[in-house]
């Protein structure tokens, strides 16, 4: 019996080696294809961007919507180039400044504006107008009781006024540099002071003043004044930190694309505002003002672009065309033309 020990301890020995190897076989095909699968998910987490976005600014819910909507589609339609994504939307509403402090502090990863040459040098501008230059045709509102303006008035005139508007807005300081005295104050404060006379305009852009309107609280006692619109170039562009190249390089693909295939116009003319600035403007005086703070390279977007986004009432220039649908071509060029800043 002691002579037949070895050889069992043998065969003991080497069924348990046999073990020890399927069980490590085993092993390897249950537990590789999850770590490759976790290799997957990694893959595509990298290809998932957050970005975090303002709140929307009372009275301009629409304005916000046009917005939120047109980012949307221009980073969906490049899905396959730069991956997926999702919205955070801020719990906080903010006016602009707060807005543009949020993008320079990396607490924000995109926001909209008016632009500015100082504002393209702190953030990434994308240069193409999103409102078809709208927001530089303002109308104004008033006293109810104020009848003192009317078609037959022009700059000179205008000047005997005061304009109220918001801190370290760029309109302040087109406004002023017109001659025009301007009160500053905040934006929800600006509807009482004409209110209560303490200035005699707030002049509001022609895709938002009638939506103010509806908000009780902010038009008592006042009224879109009929006879005058001011106009001067102000287009309002996607800005992303001056350090999110990537993102703003999609954007502007993605804008592009939607210029391509027509979604970008279509779009704008399914916007609430446009319409209403389309009957808003009809028949009035306009006014025409500089704007100092454009940068070059922002009034080469305008000349590329407004033709090809507004009809020729709207834009107060006889060479804008009605209707006219911008072509591969022409945005291809109008993009080139008017590429965002380089990070170099």
């Amino acid at each position: 019996m002691d002579m037949c020990q070895p050889g069992k301890a043998l065969l003991f020995s080497s069924l348990q080696a046999r073990m020890v190897c399927v069980l490590f076989a085993v092993s390897f095909f249950i537990f590789t294809p999850n770590a490759y699968a976790n290799q997957t998910n990694d893959t595509a987490s990298a290809a998932h961007t957050i970005i975090r976005l303002p709140n929307v600014h009372p009275g301009r819910d629409a304005v916000y919507a046009h917005a939120k909507r047109l980012l949307t589609e221009a980073l969906l339609i490049t899905q396959a180039d730069y991956g997926t994504f999702e919205f955070i939307v801020s719990t906080q509403e903010s006016p602009q400044r707060r807005q543009l402090r949020s993008l320079e502090h990396d607490l924000l990863d995109i926001t909209w504006s008016v632009t500015s040459s100082d504002r393209e040098a702190y953030f990434l501008p994308i240069r193409i107008p999103i409102m078809a230059g709208l927001f530089g045709k303002r109308v104004l509102l008033v006293n109810a009781e104020d009848t003192r303006f009317s078609k037959d008035m022009d700059i000179t005139d205008l000047k005997e006024f005061r304009a109220v508007l918001g801190y370290d807005w760029p309109d302040t300081v087109i406004f002023r540099k017109a001659g025009i005295r301007v009160i500053e104050t905040t934006y929800r404060a600006s509807f009482k002071m004409v209110s209560e006379g303490f200035a005699d305009m707030f002049p509001r852009s022609v895709m938002e003043v009638l939506e103010e309107m509806e908000h009780k609280d902010f038009s008592k006692g006042l009224v879109v004044e009929d006879n005058i619109v001011i106009s001067y170039p102000s287009p309002i562009f996607f800005f992303v930190g001056s350090n999110n190249q990537q993102l703003a390089t999609r954007i502007t693909e993605g804008l592009l694309q939607l210029l391509k295939n027509h979604r970008f116009q279509q779009l704008l003319k399914e916007h609430k505002g446009y319409q209403q600035s389309l009957a808003l403007v009809k028949g009035r005086t306009v006014i025409s003002i500089d704007n100092p703070l454009l940068s070059k390279e922002s009034q080469k977007a305008i000349e590329n672009f407004l033709p090809l986004l507004a009809p020729a009432e709207l834009l107060f220039d006889s060479s804008a065309s009605d209707g006219a649908i911008m072509d591969a071509s022409d945005a291809e060029d109008a993009v080139e033309s008017t590429a965002i800043k380089s990070s170099n």
